[in-house]
């Protein structure tokens, strides 16, 4: 309202400094006017000095941390990967080889047993009766062979006669002998140091022959198996022995449930021939299980192997992880490529080759002494700056 009346001249700002009387002043003035613009000018600048304020500089974008890989000469190892399952070293799948009742069955599962160690029991009667009698039958045949002999040697009996009374023996030896092995067969004893892996079946059942009771385990070392692609087993220089390739590769087994953890292993068994379905190379390897933790046959694992072991066709590629490499629009390959001096990325094209577990060769683009992005590669973009991890 005192604004509106100086603008209308009738307050007299001299009347207001003399404690607020007022005199009207009639139409404004020039002395009125010149107040009146100067406190609007005043309430413009008021009102418009926050929008003026500088805006503070955004913060410096930080540097971005990523893994480098530095290529030598030649490929150097190259590092694949597969997945596997791990096994026992020796695995058996337990059955009785003659029916019966089973009356005694100490073990529980993991019970660990020395050789020879008894695991189950059937009832023996009937196969002890067996043995008696063919026992039996055997001695009568021996008693009547002897006869024979005699009778034969007086030239009573026939050559006839008493090879029919050899041959009777004979027959009821061979009797016996199937008897003894069903008496022991019907006990299932360790067939070596293991484990009781599993009892299929329960104790006091009546199981039939060849029917699997139990999974005996030499966990002493374990084992995994792994399908090599062709790609990979083309790249091993032939003519090497089981020992040469040891020798030449670095192998290691992570089990997937304890991350971190790399056991060394070596090939025991490698198969020459592909699988005719998955035209994979079948290759066994050992490792032994650490004291301090958990790993058991079943457990699944992954096995990193790196090696020296490439063909000469080899010598001018370079194999890189594969999430180092990216696509651009038109679907060419590139991967990020470091200027050392500056510390920025930059594309560079390249042209990929076969893919082997989770690496995939270079067979252009790269010279030796390039250096690579191999990490965080999704978020890197042209000119940025990145320092290397761990620094």
């Amino acid at each position: 309202m005192i604004a509106w009346a100086f603008a209308r001249g009738r307050i007299d700002p001299k009347a207001a400094d003399r404690g607020g009387q007022t005199v009207s002043s009639g139409p404004p003035g020039g002395r009125n006017l010149r107040l009146f613009l100067s406190l609007g000018a005043a309430i413009i600048l008021a009102s418009a000095l926050p929008g003026c304020r500088a805006e503070p500089e955004p913060p410096p974008e930080p540097i971005r941390p990523i893994k480098i890989l530095k290529l030598g000469a030649g490929t150097g190892p190259f590092e694949v990967e597969y997945p596997g399952i791990i096994e026992a070293a020796r695995t058996a799948q337990m059955a009785f080889e003659v029916p019966g009742r089973i009356i005694e069955f100490p073990v529980v599962e993991g019970n660990r047993l020395e050789k020879g160690q008894l695991i189950a029991r059937l009832d023996p009667r009937d196969f002890e009766e067996a043995l008696a009698k063919q026992t039996a039958n055997s001695e009568f045949l021996k008693a009547e062979l002897e006869r024979h002999q005699t009778l034969f040697d007086e030239g009573v009996d026939s050559k006839q006669v008493l090879e029919k009374a050899q041959r009777n023996y004979q027959v009821s030896l061979s009797s016996v002998a199937q008897a003894k092995k069903a008496l022991e067969d019907s006990e299932l004893r360790a067939p070596f140091d293991g484990v009781v892996a599993v009892k299929l079946v329960k104790d006091f059942r009546n199981v039939q022959a060849k029917e699997q009771v139990v999974v005996f385990e030499d966990d002493s070392y374990l084992k995994i198996i792994v399908s090599l692609p062709e790609a990979d087993y083309a790249r091993i220089t032939p003519g090497l022995t089981m020992a040469e390739r040891n020798d030449h590769a670095d192998i290691q087994v992570e089990v997937t449930s304890l991350p971190g953890h790399f056991f060394p292993a070596r090939i025991t068994e490698a198969a020459n021939a592909a699988d005719p379905v998955t035209r994979t190379f079948r290759v066994t390897l050992t490792f032994e299980p650490p004291e301090d933790l958990n790993v058991t046959s079943g457990m699944t694992a992954r096995v990193i192997a790196s090696s020296d072991i490439v063909t000469d066709s080899d010598a001018d590629n370079y194999m890189i992880p594969v999430q180092a490499a990216r696509g651009n629009e038109a679907g060419n390959a590139f991967v990020w490529a470091l200027d050392p001096e500056t510390m920025e990325v930059h594309r560079l094209a390249v042209k990929l080759g076969a893919v082997s577990g989770s690496m995939v060769r270079v067979v252009d683009g790269l010279n030796d002494g390039d250096e690579i992005a191999v990490s965080g590669v999704g978020q890197l973009r042209e000119g940025l700056r990145v320092r290397r991890f761990g620094s």
